[in-house]
């Protein structure tokens, strides 16, 4: 299963940094015979806030072309420098969603994806579509009526973006939406998930594909710190491991331990090519993935393939003491129709305890629809968090609010608040 010889190489290039020497408190022989005897689990993991505290030590500029930012961190912002042999990389991964989707040269894309705030994957979208021949017309979902126009006046055959923002921007514009023969015919899902644990779409894609008359959408998965990790084919198999480039790794977050078949984990990944700016040797993601799988897949592919992404570690909401992840929360709530808006909320109590709760706005029988939504969470999870009906101007501003302070292509739906009474006014 190891890329040996490809492991050695990073590993060798990834000591000259002091960091990783620091880090992985073991000799470069010791790290290297960790691999011939299958014990690459046992070089520590590396993450975002080891980049943040060390980078100087850890991150080299070299002949970068452009800077990536993650988010997530105190201190130190993880601005990273992209490299230009690296960033070409970067592009052929995005690409092959493109040849996925049969884009041939000539062809049109509508793009929703950010191009500022050094966010990754809209300029490599940008690129790689100029790579694949197809023009773009880059567009910023707060602009609905520019994307009016450039779907009127343009026919993109192909969107790329969010599937809540495009689900946003569908529902926002309401009656002056175009109909679905006007609208493109394939989609580019980046920067949110669209298919869970089972390959089943989730119920916002499910919405996104009828309400954009789409007849098929792929999902992609990557990082800033990593590039493309992974992409859907047409058979909708889980994610095909972009295995040229990175070596990935579901690993148990509470041992370390990498899980078993077909058990969900934290997604650890190892970069395969050089030079970078930042080597990635197993980092973790955060994201938990449903599973990995190395048998072929329907399309012919042998890489191995990753499951969808069902939570992240440090979503992992504590309900009555068990964990729960907030998107099998809202894969049931965003089934039902009448729900305006919707949002998990956190915050501590007088005793200094973290609670959760699980707001809804709905637009018809508030009573009748949490009590269903009760019911479909009692079928799918042991326990779920209390649920509250707030009207859907608290929650959408709430969201804005959050939004204005990214990037914004991802819509927050898990929101920490540091006075909880300022909106359900007990004050």
């Amino acid at each position: 299963m190891y890329p040996t010889s490809r492991l050695n190489t990073v590993l060798e290039q990834a000591w000259k940094r002091k960091h990783y020497q620091q880090h992985w408190l073991m000799s470069l022989n010791e790290a290297l015979s960790l691999l011939t005897s299958r014990q690459y689990h046992a070089i520590p993991i590396i993450r975002k806030k080891d980049i943040s505290e060390n980078w100087d030590t850890l991150i080299e500029y070299g002949d970068f072309t452009d800077a990536v930012s993650s988010s997530g961190t105190t201190g130190r912002p993880v601005d990273l420098p992209v490299h230009r042999l690296q960033e070409q990389i970067w592009v052929d991964c995005v690409s092959r969603v493109f040849s996925e989707l049969s884009a041939v040269p000539g062809d049109k894309l509508l793009q929703l994806l950010s191009n500022n705030d050094m966010f990754t994957l809209g300029p490599l979208v940008w690129q790689a579509a100029k790579k694949s021949g197809i023009g773009t017309f880059r567009c910023s979902p707060q602009r609905t009526k520019r994307i009016l126009e450039v779907i009127k006046y343009h026919q993109p055959k192909y969107v790329a973006g969010n599937p809540n923002i495009m689900l946003n921007i569908a529902e926002e514009l309401g009656d002056d939406f175009p109909a679905p023969e006007l609208l493109p015919d394939y989609a580019y899902f980046g920067a949110g998930v669209s298919f869970d644990g089972n390959n089943e779409p989730t119920p916002v894609a499910k919405k996104v594909m009828q309400l954009w008359g789409l007849k098929d959408a792929l999902n992609e998965y990557g990082c800033s710190e990593l590039g493309s990790v992974g992409h859907e084919c047409r058979y909708h198999n889980g994610f095909h491991i972009n295995d040229d480039a990175v070596f990935v790794e579901l690993i148990d977050p509470s041992t370390g331990l990498p899980v078993e078949k077909g058990e969900p984990g934290e997604v650890v990944v190892t970069s395969l090519t050089l030079p970078r700016g930042f080597i990635a040797v197993r980092y973790g993601t955060g994201d938990i993935s449903a599973w990995i799988d190395y048998e072929p897949c329907e399309c012919g592919r042998r890489t191995p393939r990753m499951g969808g992404i069902i939570g992240r570690v440090d979503h992992q909401l504590k309900v009555l003491g068990q964990t729960v992840f907030p998107d099998l929360i809202f894969n049931v709530v965003d089934t039902m129709d009448n729900i305006d808006a919707s949002l998990i909320v956190t915050y501590s109590d007088d005793n200094d305890a973290e609670q959760v709760e699980l707001w809804v706005s709905p637009t018809e029988h508030p009573e009748k629809t949490i009590k269903l939504i009760q019911k479909s969470l009692e079928q799918r999870l042991a326990v779920y968090p209390k649920i509250r009906q707030i009207e859907a101007t608290i929650i959408k501003n709430l969201q804005k609010e959050k939004m204005a302070e990214s990037n914004g292509v991802k819509l927050p739906r898990l929101i920490k608040l540091s006075n909880i009474d300022t909106y359900i006014g007990l004050a």
